[in-house]
């Protein structure tokens, strides 16, 4: 019974079985095969590279990943599939999200990082950062070529998709359609100055209103009497009236610049096995601990491909040969 108790607990407490239900993480687990993640703190406190890991999104669903930065990394991935990180370099097959090349750091704990020094892919995932933790902020674009600023309209004039760019969109389109449009830009503007869209960074703060109240006004006795008759007799009218009457304003925000940005947590960079459409931090940006539901433990698939495996073929055989047998003393029959 205390055996019993203890796979009851482990089963619901420290291991969990998850399907993978589609492909993008193939070759190594299968489309619809079931493996086993550590829910422990011990397992998701100790996350190493190459680790498979299994996060929660703010969506509510849940995806399982591999890692492929720590925090502290530097990667690059190019844009011919070539992914470079501080623990190995290989070609990402069909990786397609990476229309220029590009170098990420991944953060850690305790660092600064200035938002105008980082670049447009590091810009992204850092505004994904803010959001996810709670913080309101906003953007505001300008349009450059080299030195020089020009008017932002000028990106009214591209198409993305075969559709108009909306300048209500430029300040939160991710860093490949922004990239897109500057090279749109760029063969259209005359000169050999190359176009950049800039994004400036603020911070939304609720805007404190001050209500002065009116003077006190000074009536004599009868017209105090009088008022006070007056207000007597409309007081609870009125009030249902201004009751009903009143909407609630839309809260009001102060922008103040902020360049200067402390990460609180270790950040990672998870991604699939799969290159093309399969979404990992290519899309969502960095994921930290709180992100984390388990990590992937091997031995249960080891059992299974060493034990319950051969097992159950063993067992396949031996009933097929029991069901010949029979089959056999039946014909002889």
């Amino acid at each position: 019974m205390i055996i019993l108790g203890f796979a009851l607990a482990a089963r619901l407490y420290a291991i969990a079985p998850v399907k993978i239900m589609d492909s993008s993480m193939t070759p190594k687990f299968k489309e619809h095969s079931i493996h086993w993640m550590c829910k422990l703190p011990q397992c998701l406190s100790r996350i190493q590279d190459q680790d498979i890991v299994w996060v929660a999104l703010k969506s509510g669903d849940a995806m399982v990943r591999n890692v492929l930065a720590m925090p502290g990394d530097s990667i690059e991935i190019t844009d011919k599939g070539i992914v470079r990180t501080p623990h190995r370099n290989f070609k990402w097959k069909n990786e397609d999200s990476f229309i220029q090349s590009k170098t990420i750091y991944i953060p850690k704990a305790g660092d600064t990082l200035y938002f105008d020094k980082l670049n447009d892919v590091e810009q992204d995932y850092v505004l994904s950062y803010l959001h996810t933790h709670g913080q309101k902020v906003a953007v505001k674009s300008s349009l450059w070529q080299g030195d020089r600023e020009i008017n932002l309209d000028r990106v009214g004039s591209t198409k993305i998709a075969n559709r108009q760019v909306s300048l209500k969109e430029i300040d939160f389109l991710p860093w490949q359609d922004r990239y897109l449009i500057e090279l749109q830009i760029r063969q259209s503007e005359p000169g050999n100055a190359p176009i950049k869209i800039k994004r400036e960074l603020f911070r939304l703060k609720p805007a404190k209103l001050e209500l002065n109240p009116p003077p006190p006004q000074t009536l004599d006795t009868n017209e105090a009497e009088t008022a006070a008759i007056k207000d007597s007799t409309v007081k609870d009218t009125a009030a249902i009236v201004a009751e009903t009457a009143a909407e609630p304003k839309p809260e009001e925000y102060l922008e103040e610049p902020l360049n200067e940005i402390i990460i609180d947590e270790d950040c990672y960079y998870l991604t699939c096995s799969k290159g093309t459409s399969c979404p990992d931090s290519r899309e969502f940006g960095y994921f930290t601990h709180n992100d984390f539901i388990g990590r992937y433990i091997k031995w249960p698939d080891r059992i299974k491909d060493k034990v319950i495996d051969p097992a159950k073929k063993l067992l396949d055989k031996a009933m097929n040969f029991a069901l010949s047998l029979l089959a056999t003393e039946e014909e002889e029959e």
